[in-house]
């Protein structure tokens, strides 16, 4: 496999990954009194998901920086993508498709 290629799964994985954790996180401290499946139907239904989602980006962000300050490019641009596919996500939860 392509150097360039293993860099942007790399990127990828490490974009879907980080959010995620995120995401973990912010229920283990605020909303630990819940279970899982209730948290995200209150966050759904109370209109909260989209922001815990974007604030769980911001991870994203940091890696990216990272990523460009080590000349990983092709693993920023992966990150990129997995942010945009966070993005679809906030847009299908917001219109509630």
């Amino acid at each position: 496999m392509n150097p360039n290629t293993k860099q942007f799964l790399a990127g990828i994985l490490a974009g879907i990954f980080a959010p995620g954790f995120m995401i973990t996180l912010i229920y283990g401290v605020r909303f630990s009194n819940y279970s899982i499946s209730e948290f995200v139907e209150a966050a759904i239904r109370q209109s909260i998901a989209a922001p815990i989602i974007a604030l769980s980006l911001m991870l994203n962000l940091g890696l990216f920086f990272l990523f460009l300050k080590f000349d990983r490019l092709y693993a920023g641009r992966g990150t990129i993508l997995s942010t945009l596919l966070y993005g679809l996500l906030m847009l299908y939860i917001k219109l509630g498709l």
